[in-house]
């Protein structure tokens, strides 16, 4: 039984990124989304949109839902601009679909040259492929716009209302949860150093990869936690801003950890007449790795624990940058202690 539980379950980071809830918000607005569209004459002729519009912006967090709708009525607009003017010049053949692409990506890449909005080519095409007749049966480029807007509006607007409604369950306890997935990932990384160090983890081009993962995870759950911070109006009572910054600072220590072993890592590859500290560097982050595991951030519990600092003697290191690493690191454990006592009193977001 408990097998058949591993092999259907979610791992622990999915968990801690609140899936199931998020599988149930997306059943619920999904439906939502179909049923008010089947209604309405004009969401009807487009239920793709709809639902699309609907999937595209749920979020956890409120602000991103609200900005991602914006960004995709924004990109369907300058879609449909695009190529709808060559539409009205040219009408629709295999030329004026080539160059309303090319100018839907000229345009994107001038407004953001990092990426190209992939609401603004499902536009550009819709508005060649789905063109709507007008009472007289011909092609309309106005119709079959407004169609698209109409459509994608109601499936942004009903995602945004379920973002703020589930944001009372999101919201509770989210904060814990972000900073547990964080915390696992720093473990992550530390373990895969303290292995490489050992000679018993996979080869070392391999660091690059897991890192990068790590940092992106970390930056995108930071992300989030300042976003709900930049909010003006919080939806819910159980948190308090005051705590969002204490779990922000956390979350920048731990960053600041994964960064700094990463960097300890490559140091100690590059100098070869680092190995022989190599014991004091493997004692230096056991400690670190057990003392973030004493530490739960969803059922926080830190009475009579405190870091114990090992205070190794770096005396005969002749690298300057991997004693600052290391001491740093330990600052950084010892400042996540004291910050996460003051969660654990003010016992807000874990009932």
């Amino acid at each position: 039984m408990k097998s058949i539980s591993n092999i259907l379950g979610f791992n622990k980071e999915a968990m801690l990124l609140d899936s199931k809830l998020y599988i149930v918000k997306s059943m619920v607005a999904i439906a939502t989304g179909y049923i008010i569209g089947s209604k309405m004459p004009i969401a009807n002729l487009d239920m793709i949109s709809v639902l699309l519009g609907v999937m595209y912006n749920l979020e956890p967090v409120n602000v991103s839902g609200i900005k991602g709708g914006i960004n995709q009525l924004l990109a369907s607009t300058l879609g449909a601009a695009c190529t709808g003017i060559l539409i009205l010049l040219f009408g629709i053949n295999v030329y004026t679909i080539a160059l309303g692409m090319a100018l839907t990506l000229y345009s994107s890449l001038k407004i953001n040259w990092r990426m190209v909005s992939p609401v603004a080519i499902f536009t550009c095409i819709y508005m060649t492929q789905f063109v709507q007749l007008n009472a007289a049966s011909e092609p309309s480029i106005w119709l079959t716009f407004r169609l698209r807007i109409a459509a994608l509006s109601l499936g942004v607007a009903i995602a945004i209302f379920y973002n703020y409604l589930f944001s009372f369950f999101y919201y509770k306890k989210i904060g814990h949860k972000r900073l547990e997935f964080v915390k696992l990932q720093t473990l992550k990384g530390l373990t895969h150093i303290k292995n490489q160090l050992l000679g018993t983890d996979i080869p070392n081009e391999n660091s690059n990869i897991l890192y990068q993962s790590i940092f992106n995870d970390v930056e995108l759950v930071d992300s989030n936690i300042k976003t709900m911070l930049s909010e003006s109006a919080l939806p819910y009572k159980a948190v308090q801003k005051d705590e969002l910054v204490t779990i922000s600072t956390i979350i920048d220590d731990l960053k600041k950890i994964n960064h700094l072993s990463y960097d300890i890592y490559f140091a100690y590859k590059e100098d070869s007449s680092l190995h022989i500290h190599s014991q004091k560097i493997l004692s230096s982050i056991d400690n670190v790795i057990a003392s973030l595991n004493n530490i739960d951030f969803n059922n926080l519990n830190l009475e009579n624990k405190n870091f114990q600092n090992n205070h190794i003697d770096y005396s005969g290191s002749e690298s300057n940058r991997l004693v600052w690493n290391l001491k740093t690191i330990e600052k950084s454990v010892e400042n996540i202690y004291s910050s996460a006592k003051i969660l654990s009193l003010k016992n807000i977001i874990v009932p």
